[in-house]
Parts: C-alpha cells; structure tokens; sequence
C-alpha cells in the first residue's frame, strides 16, 4: 500500500471519528432539547388550564372550564383525558386509549366564603397526555433531526475526504519524489535530484539523497576521467614507441650504433614514462586533486629537452620541426618532476597534434623578469585557436576548432591541456 494511500485512510478515519462524535453529541443534544421543549409544552398547557380554573372559580362557571378543556384536546391531540372534580362531582372528558402521563392541579377559590356561607371545596383537575402520542412527536422531530444532520455529516465527510486527500498528497509527495529518484539512480540516472523545502525529517532526507546523488555523480565523473586520462597519458609514449620501432624495422634510418643507442634508450624512457603514468594517474585524479608533491631542484632546459626527445619520431614522421632552444647557462628551479614533465609533454603533444605538415613546434626555456621565475614557452605554427574557443583550451573533453571555424578530425580525447593546467 502506498504511503500516500495510508495517510489518506488514516486521516479519513480520523474525519469521520470527529464526524460521529459531532453528530452523536448533537443528537443527543438535540434530543435532550426536543424532550425539554414536550415538557415545557404540557406545562404550558397546564398552566393555561389552572388559569382558566381560576377565572371559572371566580365566575362561579363550571362550564367555562370544561369549554376550554375541550378546545385544548382539539388543539393538542396527545391531551386524550380531562377530569374535573368539583364540589364531589367529577365531569369526564374523553376516553383513555393508551398509556397516560397524568399531570394534577388543585385550583383554590381566590375569595374566602361570605358569612354563613360553607367554604368551597378545591376545583381539581386531572390531565392525561398520550405517552404514545408524545413518543411520536418526539421521534418525528428526532427523523427530521436526523435526516438534517445526516445530510451535514455526509457533506462534512465528502469535504473531510477530499481534504484527506490533498493532505496526504502534500505529505506524501516528498517521500514518493524521493521514491521515484531513488529508483532513477538505482536505474543508473545519476543526474537525477529531489526539490527541497523546509527542515522537517523528510527535507534533512532530502538534503542527504542529494548530496549522496552528487558524491555519487563525482565518483562517476572521477573514474570516467581516470579512464580517459590513462587512455590520454599512454597513447603519448606510445605514439614514441610506435614511431622508434617504425626507425628501427626500416633498413637505413638508423645505421649508426649511437642512433640505435639512442632509441632504445628513448623506447625505455617511454616505458618509464607508462609506468609512471599508471603509478600516479590515480594520486593525480584523487578527489582532491591535490597529488603528494615531491619538489626537487630541476635543469628545467634539460627536462624540457628531455620531454621534447620523446616526440623527436613522431614529428619527422610528421613532417614538423621540432625544435627545444634554452640559455646556455642553466636555469634551476624546485619543482615536482613528474608533474611538470607531464604539463610540458602534453602541451608539445598538443602542438604537433594542430600543426600540419611543414610547420614547426619549438619549445622553450627562458628566464623571466622576475628573478625567481622561468618561463617555459611551447609555440607552434598550427591552426591558431578562435577567439570562442580560447575560454574553453582547459575544460576536459574539450576539442577546438581552427581559427576557420571547422571541426578537424584531430587524435586524442580533448584531455592535453586539461591535464597540463591541473598538473601546473
């Protein structure tokens, strides 16, 4: 069962327990007041009969009395038996046919009794109310009574319902929007969210999943980065290795010993290079992304022309220049080597990437204005970057366009100087 479906049920229950309570206690009201109002009415015509008796005893006029009597049982039906008893006679009116209530009143004369006159007995008269006939006026009035109150309680549960229905739907709402996102990521939408409002539990729940979505999205994000970026940082020394055993397996490009030397030893720094990769992609793309850094005092010319050596193979296949130019005094600065290399070799990768064939890629060293910085350039004579692109060059998975506007089917995943500015 829903929750939305409890909450309904049990806020109905409620309304209509509120409901009969209501109505069970106005009936009763109602009720006690309808019995009050028969008892006032028969007072009421008691008291207009001991009246009359008064003013027939005055008069000396038995016969006012019994007409009056006998207009009250035409005007009131449940009146069925009217005994008068005067001076030892008693006149009968009516008959009894049911159970009677009988009310009795002795009516004494207003006037003592002249000389030698004998005092007067007390008039009595006896009245008899049909208990039948009082039942039933009271139950015709409780029908009515109840038909309208009846017609009030459905109405009042109709609305009761239909408000049960709203209420459940507000507080179940944020639960079923949370049901619902937790089975969208459970189904793999990890961009999916609950809209929160208040601090309630259900909202500090709401706060939680969101923030547990998100964490969620970055691990995501976090692995698919790592992926791309070992894809990335291993396709370079590969390019390398590719472009070494492409020398060595053709007769002639390599003839002397030293060159041969040479490659195999720029085959193994591609190796070392690949190794280092592995090793330190994962501290690079921690969710900190701050890696443990090991500063040491570097020949940044020498590191430059290091990282400049690797891609020697791919650029004369290539058909670009590229050249390293650096003071002849050394420069030395403290700085991570790992790091530092990779922020160099992605950017000259990235130059001979948007280069074509016949231009040049020339990277640098150079001592800055201020003493205590070095200013490493890497220039290419390439497409050139259009100004719409230029805000973008460091977002990952980025990939710009010539300065023409159009798309180039260019290698790589977009990743080159992503990696070089977090790197820096």
């Amino acid at each position: 069962m829903k929750i939305q479906t409890k909450i309904m049920l049990l806020i109905t229950a409620l309304v209509m327990l509120v409901v009969a309570g209501v109505v069970s206690g106005f009936i009763g009201l109602q009720r006690r007041q309808a019995r009050s109002e028969e008892r006032r009415k028969i007072d009421t015509i008691m008291a207009g009969v001991v009246r009359t008796a008064n003013e027939s005893l005055a008069a000396k006029d038995d016969l006012m009395l019994l007409s009056y009597l006998r207009f009250q049982m035409k005007e009131y039906p449940e009146l069925e038996l009217c005994l008068v008893t005067s001076d030892g006679h008693t006149a009968i009116l009516g008959e009894v046919r049911t159970e009677l209530l009988y009310r009795t009143a002795a009516v004494y004369p207003a006037e003592p009794p002249a000389d030698g006159e004998q005092e007067r007995p007390p008039l009595t008269v006896q009245l008899g109310f049909s208990k039948t006939a009082v039942e039933r006026q009271l139950s015709e009035a409780y029908a009515s009574l109840v038909a309208l109150v009846s017609g009030a309680a459905g109405l009042g549960i109709l609305l009761g319902l239909l408000g049960s229905w709203w209420v459940s739907r507000r507080l179940a709402r944020p639960v079923t929007d949370l049901s619902a996102a937790v089975q969208k990521v459970g189904a793999g939408d990890l961009e999916t969210s609950v809209a929160v409002s208040g601090r309630d539990e259900i909202a500090v729940l709401g706060s939680a999943f969101n923030r547990m979505a998100s964490n969620i999205r970055g691990s995501v994000r976090l692995k698919e980065d790592l992926m791309s970026t070992l894809t990335h940082e291993l396709n370079n020394p590969l390019a390398g290795l590719k472009s070494y055993l492409a020398l060595l397996r053709t007769p002639g490009k390599v003839s002397t010993r030293q060159a041969v030397e040479q490659a195999y030893d720029s085959m193994a720094e591609a190796f070392d290079e690949m190794e280092l990769t592995l090793s330190n992609a994962l501290e690079l793309f921690r969710t900190s992304a701050q890696p443990v850094l090991e500063p040491e005092k570097l020949d940044i010319g020498a590191l430059v022309a290091d990282a400049a050596r690797l891609y020697r193979p791919a650029a004369a296949a290539a058909e670009i220049d590229l050249r390293t130019a650096a003071p002849e005094a050394a420069i030395y600065a403290e700085a991570d080597r790992k790091l530092l290399r990779r922020a160099v070799v992605n950017l000259i990768s990235n130059a001979l990437k948007y280069t074509p064939a016949g231009g040049s890629v020339k990277a640098s060293v150079a001592a800055a204005a201020d003493p205590d910085e070095v200013l490493i350039t890497v220039e290419d004579t390439g497409y050139g970057i259009a100004p719409e692109d230029q805000p973008h060059l460091f977002t990952k998975f980025y990939r710009a366009s010539g300065t023409d506007g159009k798309k180039r089917r260019i290698p790589g995943t977009g990743l080159g100087l992503a990696i070089s500015k977090q790197a820096v």
